[in-house]
């Protein structure tokens, strides 16, 4: 192990020093600085790190008053950085409605969405949320299942990723959804392939035509959800990540900024204004004290910008704008370059904005140095996307924008070097670059063995291009687990752990594999392709700390243990880098300290 001596003044370490609060030592502390050093003990004062060395060097540090936890051998590292979720909403459907993310079949969902009406039956419609859209064919849940369970009350459950919509024939009804009815703009009404009438699918924005049967959550319901949540990701070891859907209804900003004056957050949050077509005009609610109020697109980034001025704490802020270049390729409506293979009407997916329209709205934003966090899926989206931004730099002149793409499922390799070029953010989930029953069932038969297989989830040509990459869970798609997440950068399959909770009885006829083949037997789940895309595990590491940090403009204060940074610091029960990467999955969080303060303790 290779120890250093990071310090505030030239010189090293200091003759008298001053008593720092907190003194971690005898551990092996992994600092993720630019040499990647290591070291043994980290002192702590006022909330930040005020040197990190030697366990002989730090001693200097230790007082009468000083908290010093011997960690016998324990690693230490940063905390976990999350660069891309939606955690109000998410803790909204936690705790408020139907949840289907910890079952995967229809058998499992009708059961506990029956169990939820009977233990709710006071409820005048049911919400909910989670299930896999692998679960179901290519029309999708039907209305008919929940019929059976709710044939008075409407319900609608959102997908586990957020792009379509299960719901019953009273929602239809309600709304006066017949097989008459139009697809609206961008978004698909599915509909029964014999009798042609709505099937019980809404897909993207078709999901809006029943919101309006749905109370919307109360202010209280939102803090309630964020403080759960965050109990909950300080134990998995994150204390900072970003809200990148960021709605204009005031009970959701406001949640968190009153949370953040009170001091009760133990995560700090970043944001993004949601700005989507279907969403303007009042859809998802400028201002709840104007019923109906509606906003072109430039006034909502104007709105957006002037919000952003009035919060007034380092833990909760807006800073960029969140616009969709395409939604998902499970739905269909990812935008591709070629055609989706299993239709035969030449289909591309959706392209969210005019071209030339989005070229004028980042041209907006960037002008008043705002950050843009772009959907991007499908090789077509990250194509005019790129264009745009490209626009908005020649118009705006280059500076440090740190603009971002989250998700890239696909994007063709001169894309990525643009994306290089032009200093961005790539924010991946290493959760999803496996073959699972979603390549099988989906993206297999949607695009064809060579792009589903050799032209998903790029990784290490992200690096190589200098493109900054960072992770980020999506949830409540998945749930933050960096024991997965570091394993599945690392191998592009999933852990064992993964694999038993999943497929649970069925994993005695499924087949798990490690191993690389280009022709897997239908149904084994294993490493998706191409293997130069796997990551190192230090890169991994790195993805999930300091190049989060960097995309929220955080990279001077966290994602690093370094003199002058916030000790927001976790201890785990082992050495990642000293262990078969197997072990990585399995890693414990042992203790969060968020600036210096502990706020889990697994004892």
């Amino acid at each position: 192990m290779i120890s250093v001596m990071v310090s505030a003044w030239a010189g090293g370490v200091q003759e008298k020093t001053e008593p720092a609060d907190m003194v971690l030592t005898n551990a092996a502390v992994y600092t993720v600085d630019e040499q990647s050093s290591w070291a043994e003990a980290v002192a702590v004062t006022d909330g930040r790190i005020v040197a990190v060395g030697t366990a002989e060097e730090i001693e200097a540090y230790i007082g009468d008053s000083t908290d010093v936890m011997d960690l016998d051998g324990k690693m230490v590292m940063p905390s976990f950085i999350d660069a891309h979720m939606h955690p109000a909403s998410s803790a909204v459907a936690y705790l408020y409605q139907i949840t289907l993310y910890d079952v995967f079949s229809l058998e499992e969902y009708l059961v506990k969405i029956a169990d939820f009406v009977a233990e709710n039956p006071e409820m005048n419609a049911y919400e909910g949320a989670g299930y896999m859209r692998s679960a179901f064919d290519e029309v999708g849940p039907r209305k008919e299942d929940l019929d059976l369970i709710s044939p008075d009350k409407p319900m609608a459950l959102m997908s586990v990723d957020g792009h379509s919509m299960w719901v019953n024939s009273k929602a239809f009804e309600l709304t006066g959804i017949t097989k008459d009815s139009p697809d609206p703009a961008g978004g698909v009404i599915k509909r029964d392939p014999v009798t042609g009438e709505p099937s019980g699918l809404l897909q993207e924005s078709a999901m809006g035509l029943v919101s309006d049967l749905f109370t919307p959550p109360t202010k209280e319901m939102y803090k309630e959800g964020i403080l759960f949540l965050q109990e909950w990701f300080n134990a998995v070891g994150l204390t900072t990540c970003h809200d990148a859907m960021v709605t204009f209804d005031p009970n959701y900003y406001m949640a968190y900024e009153e949370l953040a004056r009170d001091g009760l957050l133990t995560v700090r949050f970043r944001g993004s204004w949601i700005l989507a077509p279907e969403m303007i005009g009042g859809a998802y609610g400028i201002d709840a004290s104007v019923p109906g109020e509606e906003m072109t697109v430039d006034e909502a980034i104007e709105h957006g910008m002037a919000l952003s001025e009035t919060f007034e704490t380092e833990y909760w802020q807006v800073n960029s704008f969140k616009f969709f270049s395409d939604q998902v390729i499970e739905e269909e409506t990812g935008l591709l370059k070629e055609p989706y293979s299993h239709r035969d009407d030449d289909w591309y997916g959706i392209q969210v904005w005019d071209a030339k329209f989005l070229n004028e709205a980042f041209r907006k934003v960037d002008a008043e140095g705002y950050n843009i966090h772009i959907h991007q899926i499908g090789d077509a989206a990250a194509t005019y996307a790129l264009d745009a931004l490209e626009y908005a730099r020649e118009m705006n002149g280059e500076r440090d924008s740190r603009h971002t793409f989250a998700h890239l499922q696909m994007i063709d390799q001169p894309e990525i070097e643009r994306m290089g070029e032009l200093g961005m953010n790539a924010i991946i989930a290493p959760y999803w670059t496996i073959v699972d029953d979603y390549y099988w069932d989906l993206y297999l038969p949607y695009l064809g063995q060579q792009r589903a297989y050799m032209e998903m989830y790029p990784a290490q040509s992200l690096f190589d291009a200098g493109v900054n990459t960072a992770i980020h869970s999506d949830f409540f798609v998945t749930e933050p687990d960096y024991g997965w997440a570091l394993y599945s950068a690392v191998t592009r399959t999933m852990p064992e752990k993964v694999f038993q909770m999943w497929y649970g009885e069925d994993t005695e006829s499924m087949i798990r594999t490690t191993e690389y083949s280009d022709d897997l037997e239908y149904y084994t789940m294993g490493p998706l392709g191409p293997a130069e895309e796997r990551i190192s595990l230090a890169d991994a590491i790195k993805a999930a700390t300091i190049n989060g940090a960097w995309a929220d403009f955080l990279d001077e204060d966290l994602g690093s243990i370094e003199v002058g940074k916030l000790a927001d610091i976790i201890v785990i029960d082992r050495n990642l880098l000293d262990i078969d990467i197997e072990e990585v999955a399995d890693l414990e969080v042992l203790m969060t300290y968020f600036e210096g303060e502990m706020v889990y303790s697994a004892e």
